[in-house]
């Protein structure tokens, strides 16, 4: 992504390899997923034990990250390390963050994302009683971080979308304006390949926020038709079945759902990739982990609640254990209660849940080889995004210990694209949800949720 980004110049002293050490490293050690009952044996999966930033004080980073593969370890070894250095680095907040109001900066003739580009929430979610963020005016005061436009010329983003557990500490008497930003942030081989990764996640995002509270069809995708992945499958008692998402912007988008009857366990996984092959098989890889995940919810005692027990996991983040699954009654009317991806995974614990909205997955109206997806090209991706509007910021936000290394960490915003977010707190504010919904769901509105799907799709 030459046109958007330039590379640093920081010198690489270290390789990615030398940030795992048991005493010294961001990293601690890697280990291997423990193997369970119908796992697929080419399933690998690597878990990196991160060092706890608390220690150098508010950087709550996450204690853990994951790799997964199949049939390849080393690719595991270093997508555990680049997702243990995202999260470090995306938790890291730089002191000294330039504060004013959108009005200020426009003021002043500084060029930003304010609440024109980043109307998150809807009225009707906004009037909803103990909705829990607020308005974002162009008279909120926040903190903001410095990005790069398309054209390379400097673009303020606010500071909460672009760090993750932004609202700690002192900053939780900040404007809470929106969840934590999933969606955008990326680790890779220089800063033009982490900003390559994080764009392809937003369009991933965006299709599936589209796609499923919009209620638009899909064609499934014959799974023998995707090279290998029957063979990495193997004989399990899983079944998978494989979604062709809209494709916006000529990028393939796949959606993937592994089936575990036994278990009574449905699990979701998605994926955006220049290729289509190799976003089949990543959306699988992904769905594998919600099922893993999935099978830590399914007892009190489990390791999903072990580990809220230990502090790694908030509790008042996911529902209350409920023996008869009846999560769906748990979530709200509205899935209002539905404050974190994890506990998406538990209303689709519930056999209401899986009869209602499972056949979306398993039963498409068509079905085609994976050859009739398109093959993404990065500069047709960047023309069309900048063609339909939405302007491409990416913050380079390395910590400068992570900088010695090859790695780079990027959060990207595409102005107007929809991340997603908790079923809690979708951002029906965004113009696109009308646009897509006049061409594609006349049936839809999303200033009326009677009109929209908001249950949570089975997404982590």
């Amino acid at each position: 992504m030459n046109s958007i980004v330039a590379e640093s110049n920081t010198s690489t002293v270290l390789s990615a390899e030398d940030l795992i050490d048991p005493y010294t490293g961001v990293i601690r050690a890697l280990h291997p997923v423990d193997r369970l009952d119908a796992m697929p044996e080419r399933y690998v999966g690597l878990t990196a034990e991160i060092a706890d930033t608390r220690t150098h004080g508010n950087w709550p980073s996450d204690l853990v990250s994951l790799g997964t593969t199949f049939a390849d370890e080393a690719g595991a070894r270093i997508a555990a390390i680049g997702e243990a250095v995202e999260r470090y680095c995306g938790n890291y907040v730089p002191k000294d963050l330039l504060r004013a109001t959108s009005r200020e900066l426009r003021s002043a003739g500084v060029r930003h994302l304010g609440p024109d580009e980043l109307n998150f929430f809807a009225e009707w979610q906004l009037e909803t009683p103990r909705f829990p963020f607020e308005r974002f005016t162009h008279d909120t005061v926040i903190a903001w971080c410095e990005g790069r436009g398309d054209d390379g010329e400097p673009t303020l983003v606010p500071a909460s979308y672009v760090y993750l557990n932004w609202r700690t500490g002192t900053r939780k008497r900040d404007p809470w304006l929106h969840h934590l930003n999933y969606a955008g942030i990326a680790t890779g081989a220089g800063l033009d390949d982490a900003a390559a990764r994080g764009l392809l996640e937003l369009v991933e995002r965006d299709s599936l926020s589209l796609w499923w509270h919009l209620n638009l069809p899909a064609r499934g995708i014959d799974i023998g038709s995707v090279p290998g992945l029957a063979d990495d499958l193997g004989d399990t008692r899983l079944r998978c079945h494989l979604l062709e998402l809209p494709a916006y912007f000529g990028v393939p988008v796949v959606a993937a759902v592994i089936h575990d009857p036994e278990l009574g366990i449905v699990a979701g996984g998605f994926s955006a990739k220049l290729d289509p092959a190799e976003t089949a098989r990543k959306a699988v890889l992904e769905a594998i982990h919600s099922w893993v995940f999935t099978r830590g919810l399914l007892e009190p005692d489990g390791w999903v609640f072990g580990s809220m027990e230990a502090g790694v996991l908030s509790r008042g983040l996911y529902l209350d254990h409920r023996a008869d699954r009846s999560y769906l009654d748990a979530a709200g009317v509205r899935s209002e209660h539905v404050r974190d991806l994890g506990a998406q995974a538990q209303v689709w614990l519930d056999p209401l849940t899986q009869t209602a909205l499972l056949p979306r997955f398993t039963e498409p109206a068509t079905t085609v080889g994976i050859d009739e997806l398109p093959t993404g090209d990065l500069p047709d991706l960047e023309h069309r995004l900048r063609a339909a509007g939405h302007q491409i910021v990416v913050c380079d936000i390395t910590t400068p210990d992570i900088a010695l290394t090859p790695l780079r960490v990027a959060r990207v915003c595409a102005a107007g694209l929809i991340p997603n977010a908790p079923a809690g707190f979708p951002y029906f504010g965004l113009p696109r949800w009308r646009e897509v919904a006049r061409a594609e769901a006349t049936g839809c509105d999303p200033d009326d949720p009677n009109s929209l799907l908001l249950v949570a799709p089975p997404s982590l």
